[in-house]
């Protein structure tokens, strides 16, 4: 990621959003058929998260983030502009581009 952190982009998420973030991006990245894009390391953090139930915090988030900008980037930015976070989208297409 360029110029901001992944840490940075999630805490312009609302945390009352963390919910229905986290469902939504965990439904983009099962949903893709581009998982083989999605880095070994990456897939076994999220593993690890999501057997702690702590996909709807802070790093649970960053993480499923970064895997939904690596497989699916144009949905996970409509996601966010549907949710009224067009500050966000603009970071996203600056940081990922």
């Amino acid at each position: 990621m360029k110029g901001m952190s992944e840490k940075d982009v999630v805490r312009m998420i609302p945390v009352s959003l963390y919910g229905i973030v986290s469902k939504r991006l965990i439904e983009i990245v099962l949903e893709t058929e581009k998982t083989d894009s999605i880095p070994t390391s990456l897939a076994k953090s999220i593993l690890y998260l999501w057997q702690r139930d702590q996909l709807e915090n802070e790093t649970g988030i960053e993480k499923l983030l970064e895997a939904a900008m690596l497989v699916e980037p144009d949905r996970t930015m409509a996601f966010f502009q549907e949710v009224g976070l067009q500050e966000l989208v603009i970071t996203l297409k600056e940081t990922f581009s």
